[in-house]
């Protein structure tokens, strides 16, 4: 079976996620930068919707068609969207997306009207009311698809613009936009002055660690108001630890885990036993940390929230950062497992819309590790960027010896 993956705001990062869960064996077939197509994808596609963050929507490819004329695909469309069960009105959509043919998804997405119009009528032999969902766009939103029970009716048929072809593929499950949002902005503890880290960005860095939840102990030792601690009992990690500096913080953490579990958000439930918070540097975790962990996943302190950087000021605040960093790098080293991994997001800077990294890799080097991979996250008029590194201990591989499900 070939599965499709709809991709978020950040594409590569969305990727690099994608494979860090499904694993080697997953074979590339076509990509670009709004769309993922993969081979022999084993995970059950709505688990894999669930436990991924940076992807909009998954499905099954179902056949290709030479050209790029959207009525090849209209008798395939008819035959499966008549096959939505109930007696229930079948609802039905269409996205167009770009696999290399970008003008093609224009010309695609001009036909829906009437394309959907002749679909409509063919439905009617059903004897069904049928209903057909319209994209403003090239594309329906995953909101869309949801709100109108694409997935559970008629469906959502996406068309695929290749150089040759038109691959017709069907979403089987959808990003849940709500459940998302709740988190993001219904917890109770939120502080926007220190910064928070959204909760898709941690879910991704999270499965860019590479490790398996149900047997694995994941450390955040800059924890904040908890969001990752969060996205890993949502996952349901076998032991989270949390630690930060401010007593603040740890309150807010506890605060928040405790609506997490309030609020039902849990799937499948961790055990509150299992989740603990220290207020400690993170260079002092061996404190109260005896045994190595499988996973270190944080956002570290991303320096004073700016308008706009000028290059003296920056070049201060970039030595008093990589000072902070190397410390706390050789200590976090020295915790993890011999095939662990940590994954950090580190402050990048955006002067004149150029991206300034840190020198990172001498301080990453000097700990004992190796970068396995690195991505940058900005949104639109942030001045303060974040690069996601993934490091693990020099001479091991990022895939070597992890287990994912």
């Amino acid at each position: 079976m070939q599965t499709f993956f709809i991709l978020g705001s950040h594409p590569d990062l969305a990727k690099a996620e994608i494979l860090s869960v499904v694993g080697l064996n997953s074979k590339i077939l076509l990509e670009s930068s709004t769309v993922l197509v993969l081979e022999s994808v084993e995970m059950p596609l709505e688990d894999l919707q669930n436990r991924l963050g940076g992807t909009i929507k998954i499905g099954v490819i179902l056949d290709e068609y030479l050209g790029s004329d959207a009525r090849a695909c209209a008798n395939a469309i008819v035959g499966k969207a008549s096959e939505a069960t109930g007696k229930n009105k079948i609802t039905f959509g269409f996205s167009a997306y770009d696999l290399g043919n970008p003008k093609a998804v224009q010309r695609i997405a001009r036909s829906f009207k009437t394309l959907g119009g002749e679909i409509k009528n063919a439905l009617r032999d059903t004897d069904r009311p049928v209903r057909f969902v319209m994209a403003k766009e090239d594309a329906l939103t995953s909101v869309v698809v949801e709100t109108n029970g694409l997935c559970e009716s008629g469906g959502e048929f996406c068309m695929f613009a290749t150089s040759t072809s038109i691959i017709l593929g069907r979403t089987s499950t959808v990003q849940d936009f709500k459940a998302w949002s709740d988190r993001d902005f219904g917890r109770p503890a939120r502080d926007s002055r220190s910064g928070m880290l959204p909760p898709k960005l941690a879910r991704m860095m999270i499965n860019l660690s590479l490790t398996d939840p149900s047997s694995s102990i994941i450390l955040d030792p800059f924890c904040g108001s908890g969001t990752i601690p969060m996205e890993a009992a949502l996952m349901g990690f076998k032991h989270i630890i949390g630690s930060d500096i401010s007593e603040k913080a740890i309150k807010d953490s506890n605060t928040n885990t405790d609506w997490l579990y309030a609020q039902k958000f849990l799937h499948p439930v961790t055990e509150k036993s299992e989740i603990e918070f220290h207020v400690s540097k993170a260079e002092d975790v061996s404190k109260f940390l005896a045994n190595p962990v499988d996973a270190i996943v944080a956002e570290t302190y991303l320096g004073p929230p700016k308008h706009g950087w000028d290059r003296p000021a920056l070049e201060a605040l970039k030595a008093e950062l990589m000072k902070m960093y190397r410390d706390s790098l050789v200590t976090l080293a020295k915790k993890l497992t011999s095939n662990g991994t940590i994954v950090i997001a580190f402050p990048a800077f955006v002067v004149r819309n150029e991206i300034i990294k840190l020198p990172l890799k001498k301080a990453i080097e000097d700990a004992g590790l190796q970068i396995d991979g690195t991505w940058i996250y900005k949104r639109p008029d942030q001045m303060t960027a974040r690069e996601i590194v993934r490091m693990s201990a020099k001479g091991g591989s990022a895939f070597g010896g992890k287990k994912r499900t």
